[in-house]
């Protein structure tokens, strides 16, 4: 008999999630960023969605909004146990600052300063030489 496979389509991100890290980071020095469980749960279906995904996400977004974003999603990590790795949207948020030359010289040692992720802020070496 023949495994019968799951195939989980690619989350989507919506004005939900805007929502939610616009909260998230207005509680940035609250306990678990004020987050309730259900919300933490609809923030953990999207933390491992593709660089695309997330680069048509944050498309419109000002570098201002990106920047606290990438901090509520480098906390997220830590503080609600979602661990992603090189995974993580932080590194794909990262990058797309450094494109637009608007990623501020003081980020870098922030998200260092909170996390234990080893790929923030910039991806694995592998990904950074592909």
């Amino acid at each position: 008999m023949g495994e019968i496979g799951s195939w989980d389509p690619e989350p989507k991100l919506s004005q939900q999630h805007r929502d939610i890290l616009d909260r998230a980071a207005d509680a940035i020095d609250r306990p678990g960023l004020a987050m309730e469980a259900k919300t933490q749960q609809t923030i953990r279906s999207v933390m491992q969605a593709s660089p695309q995904i997330w680069l048509d996400f944050v498309d419109q977004e000002t570098t201002t909004r990106i920047i606290r974003w990438i901090k509520v999603l480098t906390l997220i990590e830590e503080v609600l146990g979602f661990e992603v790795g090189a995974k993580s949207p932080v590194i794909t948020l990262v990058r797309l600052l450094k494109k637009r030359n608007a990623y501020p010289n003081d980020l870098t040692e922030w998200i260092k300063l909170h996390t234990k992720n080893r790929f923030l802020p910039y991806g694995s070496l592998a990904d950074r030489l592909s």
